[in-house]
């Protein structure tokens, strides 16, 4: 099957669906293909129950939970002064070629003092297991932070702590229950705001 799909390529994010037509050429793929077209659309099935019509929509859980975390770190960052920055355009290399964009920066004084990026579960692309952990090391490397912090969903991936050999830089692994009621959810995040301060205290600017 890997051989046979070698050139199919999943559609770049925002990109329009490719459209088919149906003809008597393909009629033996028209549901595999309708079905195609309500996956890439991210829609649902509609069921009709007598009357009753009922329709479906389907979410982005990580661009979901890639917002809420965004906002509501930003918001709890509010009582250690500075400000938060989010999707700010940063480059890796001196040619600027290579482009990044942190889920959030936190700032004060024109120094960065914390970063920290989103994930709903754990990015692992064939042969980069560990892609999310390369990622925010560029982060502080680029910023030149000695910290960095990837907020997961509780079940996704454990709370750690990765020291990068060579460079001391510490990348922190926190998770969030999304199970818990909105107000201890919301706790959750104030703690971790407190541990992102503490952390972008170290950097020697007075937030």
């Amino acid at each position: 099957m890997r051989r046979i799909l070698a050139d199919v390529n999943a559609p770049p994010r925002g990109a329009g669906l490719p459209s088919w037509r149906r003809s008597r050429l393909n009629v033996r793929y028209h549901s595999a293909l309708a079905l195609a077209q309500i996956v890439l659309a991210s829609e649902s099935f509609e069921h009709h129950v007598g009357d009753l019509r009922v329709t479906g929509y389907t979410f982005d859980m990580w661009r979901v939970f890639e917002d809420f975390v965004t906002v509501a770190l930003s918001e709890s960052l509010r009582s250690y002064g500075g400000r938060c920055v989010s999707q700010k355009p940063l480059s890796l290399d001196e040619r600027r070629r290579v482009s990044m964009k942190p889920d959030l920066m936190w700032e004060s004084g024109g120094t960065t003092l914390a970063v920290a990026d989103a994930k709903y579960k754990a990015e692992r692309p064939e042969g980069f297991p560990n892609a999310d952990l390369y990622q925010m090391l560029a982060y502080c490397t680029v910023l030149g932070l000695s910290s960095g912090h990837l907020v997961y969903a509780k079940g996704n991936e454990p709370v750690d702590l990765h020291v990068v050999r060579g460079s001391h830089a510490a990348i922190h692994c926190h998770t969030l229950d999304l199970a818990a009621p909105p107000t201890a959810l919301l706790r959750q995040v104030d703690q971790l705001a407190a541990i992102v301060a503490s952390a972008g205290a170290a950097v020697g600017v007075g937030a």
